[in-house]
């Protein structure tokens, strides 16, 4: 579109009160040239758009469409090596050692090394690895063992580690100090490290353990991020090329937990936090933005067979509610967290009709008086805040519901 005419002339500040006397028609001249505008505006000349020619557009295009071809190709075969290779765990291939150690299989193997049963079991999300069974003995003489996994959601999870608990101790009557997230009933998917740890896997949908096509492509569009970036290609690479130092890594990781479960913490609190509080904070953010609209219905039913599962076998839980850092409350509780918290308090209160369970909300740090200094990051405490939290559990209780 042109511009408006007035756009077309500006005022010359070096002509500004001339007249111009240029071509001025005398009596009985004939036509002169062209009038010139107004004294004190030229006209500024608006040339034509440059041709375009026609054969170089069409190279232009196809070179673009070559280089699209060429992008999905790339990309194809990054997700197919990022997939066959696995080096996070997450789609179960197991072809290769995984870059990352699983803790499913660290406490795994720690509950086949055990002598005796535990009297009290501590279940939960990556949250709950630091809660210790040591302090948790002292204070109730209860042997205890800490079965948590890393995860958000992970209500399957905690159905298989329970079941496996019970298969290796099958006449044992164990308590259980279960922690729950109001991110536990996130929609649901098992998690790709315990489908691929087939102690595990055998508990949880087939569906969701096993590796056929379906199940493959479902967990590769899941993790699509994951799976297509090129960072995750280096990782691929290095399993494929040093398979010896990926299971020293795996060794190392190991050294991170102690006999009875608990996860030794990364190291002083204040560092730590700096490091990893803000990384923590957008991922609960984008989780609340983009898929936590709702409990999930699969997510609630495994919690509820586990649920059911531990009152068959004579245990009355006691269930508490997480503790949340309040500068990430801050972030994420106007984007949902809010309705959240409210839905899974009013769903897990409906719950005691039918079962048999004892349940505080500790989501509220000032409620047991926690540190908010006391975090690694967003959401996960050091031991300061959750011997503090045991505390103030068994005071309400008074003790572990038998």
């Amino acid at each position: 579109m042109n511009p408006p005419d007035e756009e077309l002339f500006a005022l010359a500040s070096d002509d500004a009160g001339e007249e111009s006397a240029a071509g001025a028609k005398e009596p009985g001249a004939g036509p002169g040239p062209e009038p010139a505008p107004k004294a004190g505006l030229k006209k500024r000349v608006i040339p034509d758009p440059p041709e375009i020619d026609q054969a170089k557009g069409r190279q232009t295009l196809a070179f673009l469409i070559v280089l699209a071809l060429a992008a999905c190709v790339a990309m194809a075969a990054v997700g197919t090596f990022n997939t066959l290779a696995d080096p996070y765990g997450t789609i179960g291939m197991r072809l290769l050692p995984s870059a990352t150690t699983t803790d499913r299989t660290v406490k795994a193997d720690l509950i086949a090394a055990l002598r005796r049963p535990p009297q009290l079991i501590v279940l939960g999300s990556s949250r709950s690895m630091t809660y210790e069974p040591a302090y948790l003995k002292r204070k109730t003489g209860l042997r205890t063992f800490n079965a948590g996994l890393n995860g958000i959601g992970g209500t399957a999870d905690s159905w298989a580690i329970v079941n496996f608990i019970h298969e290796r101790f099958p006449s044992s009557r164990p308590a259980y100090f279960w922690l729950v997230d109001v991110e536990s009933f996130v929609p649901f998917s098992v998690q790709g490290r315990t489908a691929a740890e087939p102690r595990l896997a055998r508990y949880i949908d087939e569906t969701s353990a096993s590796r056929s096509v379906s199940s493959v492509l479902t967990k590769v569009y899941r993790d699509r991020a994951t799976v297509f970036s090129w960072t995750t290609a280096g990782e691929s690479w290095r399993v494929l090329t040093q398979r010896k130092q990926a299971a020293q890594t795996t060794s190392s990781y190991r050294k991170r937990f102690r006999p009875d479960g608990t996860y030794i913490p990364r190291g002083k609190t204040a560092t730590v936090f700096k490091k990893y509080f803000l990384p923590s904070v957008q991922r609960y953010r984008d989780l609340y933005t983009n898929a936590y609209h709702g409990l999930d219905p699969r997510a609630k039913a495994y919690f509820e067979r586990t649920l059911a599962f531990v009152n068959i076998h004579g245990a009355t839980p006691l269930i508490v509610l997480t503790p949340i850092n309040p500068k990430t409350l801050k972030v994420i509780g106007p984007l949902g967290w809010y309705t959240r918290h409210r839905q899974v308090v009013d769903y897990l209160t409906s719950l005691q009709a039918d079962h048999r369970f004892v349940f505080i909300d500790l989501t509220a740090i000032a409620t047991f008086n926690g540190d908010p200094e006391q975090f690694t990051d967003g959401v996960h405490m050091s031991t300061v805040n959750t011997r503090r939290a045991i505390d103030y559990v068994l005071r309400k209780t008074g003790g572990i519901p038998k």
